[in-house]
């Protein structure tokens, strides 16, 4: 003869068919079933009250949900989520009443059920742990700009589309975004001329060791003169190092994320349109959280230095130096002998000190560049670059 199964309610209802016989003790009952005296109270009174109807599970969903959050909460949160679709609970919080400061206060952890409950939680990759890496951030707007370059599209032809973008270090805030129609070291300093002309000069510029902004000749680059005459520092990162530009390597994945999605659903002619729109909106709406959830733009104002076009023939240095203007191939006469001082200060002036037996320090704008020894053969002491 096989075991008989019987389901829960049919157990329930055999022991309130016992309890009802006459002569049954509960202790006794409630022992053959191995429930305690309390439980068989409560089917046997729901018994008595509603028969096997009774004997169903009750639904466990609360009566009333004083704390639920409002509808029009969260109607406003699915319609951020709608406008800002990568955007988490923490973002939105933010957003919700600094443009409804009116609605009813929830938490960011009720943000992120309503967003749950809508199946709009986008699954988060598995953390990679990386070795602590001391941080730092600038205390002022303008003391610092990081700029890189960036391959944003590459089509199925095989052309690519990059993008050269400058970020305040102490802000976040992105200064501009430029489409490159080349990666010359023109077109890059072009983009930070641009930035400067907007927005006034910064103390000092952080740059990885792309050809653009590397040393030339031993000496100096284009991109690092031109700083210097505008009165601004040039440094570079460690080679290898991408933690040093740091913020700007993360603005570069919250661009990959948020807009270059949008770039690939349209034709190439709306590109500088919506990064443009993308830069706004990153400025101005989407919170950041190291900086308290505000925006960047709360955080950043224009600088007090006014960007003007440096003179290439100013004679800046020691009154009884010589001044020498540099050819388009990096050379100048010195002592009655042509002596290479760089490509990277071509067509500009520089200053050299005379310190006796034929040695020459050659200056641009009171920093070194050369030394050389004129009754031998030319002996180079090259500038060291500024590391971070």
């Amino acid at each position: 003869m096989p075991w008989s199964i019987a389901t829960v309610e049919e157990n329930r209802r055999s022991f309130c068919e016992q309890m009802t016989r006459c002569g049954a003790k509960m202790s006794q009952v409630c022992r053959a079933f191995g429930i305690s005296r309390k439980t068989g109270y409560k089917w046997l009174r729901r018994f008595r009250e509603a028969g096997e109807e009774g004997l169903r599970d009750c639904r466990r969903r609360p009566r009333s949900s004083p704390w639920q959050a409002p509808v029009e909460v969260v109607t406003l949160v699915l319609g951020l989520k709608q406008t800002y679709p990568y955007w988490g609970p923490r973002k939105l919080h933010r957003l919700l009443y600094q443009d409804h400061p009116e609605a009813p206060r929830v938490g960011i952890s009720t943000v992120g059920r309503i967003l749950a409950r809508h199946g709009l939680v986008i699954p988060r990759e598995t953390p990679v742990i990386y070795p602590t890496v001391t941080r730092f951030e600038r205390s002022e707007p303008n003391e610092l700009w990081q700029m890189d370059l960036k391959l944003v599209m590459e089509l199925p032809g095989g052309t690519k589309w990059y993008v050269a973008g400058i970020l305040d270090d102490h802000s976040r805030f992105a200064l501009g975004l430029w489409w490159l129609p080349n990666l010359s070291e023109g077109a890059v300093l072009d983009c930070w001329i641009a930035a400067a002309r907007r927005y006034g000069l910064p103390q000092q510029t952080l740059t990885d060791h792309g050809a653009q902004f590397r040393m030339v000749d031993g000496t100096t680059s284009a991109f690092r003169t031109y700083l210097w005459a505008c009165g601004v520092s040039h440094t570079q990162g460690r080679v290898k190092h991408p933690q040093t530009q740091g913020k700007i390597e993360r603005f570069w994945g919250t661009l990959d994320k948020e807009l270059t999605p949008q770039l690939r659903c349209v034709d190439r002619s709306f590109w500088p349109e919506i990064m443009e729109r993308w830069r706004v909106q990153y400025n101005t709406r989407r919170p950041h959280e190291s900086l308290a959830d505000d925006a960047p733009n709360a955080h950043y104002h224009p600088s007090d230095r006014d960007f003007s076009e440096p003179d290439r023939r100013a004679r800046i240095g020691r009154p009884d130096s010589i001044y020498r203007n540099v050819s388009p191939r990096g050379r100048i006469s010195l002592a009655g002998r042509r002596v290479m001082i760089g490509r990277g200060v071509a067509q500009w002036t520089v200053e050299a000190r005379p310190l006796g037996n034929g040695c020459w320090h050659v200056y641009f704008r009171h920093h070194f560049l050369r030394e050389f020894l004129l009754d031998k053969q030319p002996k180079c002491v090259t500038h060291v670059p500024v590391h971070m």
